[in-house]
């Protein structure tokens, strides 16, 4: 085993870093969900429409089939057809409509063979004398109806694969015909905490009486993973005991990534890199130049299933969230097939100056504020001092602004890039 005190460390820029993380993921297997079923999950294999949408001409508006040629003669100001028929949603398609009549039709009521318009009820009388419809205006004249195939076409690709299932997506697969879908597995996540001054909610008299720290980490790793579609496994509390520590993570079973809190950086109870090079771990990169975060590490641990991928991360509570959301995240959604797994970001302009040192990219948490005016862009503000240490800044995060390696300081007024984070709006 290399000697941890040899152990050089990497500093990576942040986007070396990420690239590097997101290079490494691959896709869960495919498993096959009912549509109604897969809300939040991203597709394996696309959608493809059984059918044509719509299937045959139909109308875009509640008003009056009719042939162009028929309202040629304007001269007494309205022009007067008898209406042979109503044509309703899901109805069959009227035949031999004789010349110079006009249909009665809803919107989605399929239009008959021959005719080119349709007139809105509000262009006309509203066939206010039985049989019979006066059209006022003629401005609709090649309007208003719907071709075949204008939605879909049988055969078409729908919803691509990598598509996220929601409320815009639903409707599409099941116009399309889609009985079952092939969604990516979510990937099971173990969530290790280390430290023996780690104290959970049944202990927490320790805290209160100083001599423990809560231990915040693995519920809040566990949440965010749930957010970035994975299945939290929780694998408990490892004291800061080599052979305990050794024991927790050969014991690791059942699970697609680790994700460890602690033990990550330099100090003499730093012991998760130490244990994990004495089990055949292979370690892609220690350190990179962020702020909150830095010591953040990743790698294999060789299994004979296969190479399990690791992240320790700091144990520092704002630490571990930031380096949670722009590495750990962006990985499992690059497991699930996302074609945007780094994430969204936003422009927003910062109330507050947002310093950094130019060799480091820094994440401020941060939380919007509506625009001065409308139509100015949206503004963002800090949630509160930002030590890494410190909770209460979590609270209020809906994103984290980005002062870019290379930038010294944005200033209050300038517009800052800001990555979302899931579910805060």
């Amino acid at each position: 085993m290399a000697g941890f005190e040899r152990l050089q460390a990497d500093w990576l820029s942040y986007g070396d870093a990420l690239a590097r993380v997101l290079a490494d993921a691959r896709p869960t297997p495919a498993t096959p969900l009912a549509p109604a079923r897969a809300l939040g999950r991203s597709l394996a294999a696309p959608v493809v429409a059984r059918a044509t949408l719509p299937s045959w001409p139909n109308s875009a508006m509640d008003g009056f089939a009719v042939r162009s040629g028929d309202l040629r003669d304007t001269s007494s100001g309205s022009i007067r057809l008898p209406v042979a028929g109503h044509s309703y949603p899901g109805s069959v398609p009227i035949d031999d409509v004789p010349p110079g009549a006009a249909i009665r039709i809803m919107t989605g009521g399929p239009v008959p063979v021959g005719f080119d318009s349709v007139i809105r009820v509000e262009h006309t009388d509203g066939e206010a004398s039985a049989g019979f419809v006066e059209v006022h205006r003629t401005e609709d004249v090649g309007r208003h109806i719907r071709s075949p195939g204008k939605d879909m076409r049988r055969g078409d690709e729908t919803v691509p694969a990598g598509a996220v299932v929601h409320s815009g997506t639903l409707p599409v697969i099941m116009a399309s015909g889609a009985e079952s879908l092939a969604v990516f597995r979510r990937p099971r996540v173990g969530v290790l905490s280390s430290g023996d001054e780690l104290v959970g909610q049944d202990r927490f008299d320790l805290v209160v009486e100083g001599r423990g720290i809560p231990d915040t980490n693995r519920d809040m790793i566990a949440a965010a993973v749930a957010e970035a579609g994975g299945v939290p496994v929780d694998l408990g509390v490892a004291p800061d005991d080599p052979d305990a520590l050794k024991a927790a993570l050969e014991s690791v079973e059942g699970v697609d990534v680790l994700v460890s809190t602690g033990g990550a950086s330099m100090g003499e109870k730093d012991l998760l890199k130490r244990i994990l090079l004495g089990l055949a771990f292979r370690l892609d990169f220690w350190r990179a130049r962020v702020r909150p975060g830095s010591p953040l590490s990743f790698g294999h641990l060789r299994r004979g299933a296969g190479d399990l991928p690791v992240f320790g991360l700091p144990g520092n509570p704002a630490s571990a969230f930031v380096t949670f959301h722009v590495f750990v995240a962006p990985y499992l959604r690059a497991m699930l097939g996302s074609r945007r797994p780094a994430g969204t970001t936003v422009t927003a302009v910062t109330e507050t100056p947002l310093g950094s040192p130019p060799r480091l990219t820094q994440f401020y948490r941060v939380r919007f504020l509506p625009p001065h005016a409308p139509g100015e862009a949206e503004r963002c503000t800090l949630t509160g001092p930002q030590g890494s240490g410190l909770v209460r800044s979590l609270r209020d995060a809906e994103g984290l602004a980005v002062v870019p390696e290379g930038t010294s300081r944005i200033e209050a007024g300038d517009r800052v890039s800001v990555l979302l984070l899931p579910g805060r709006q």
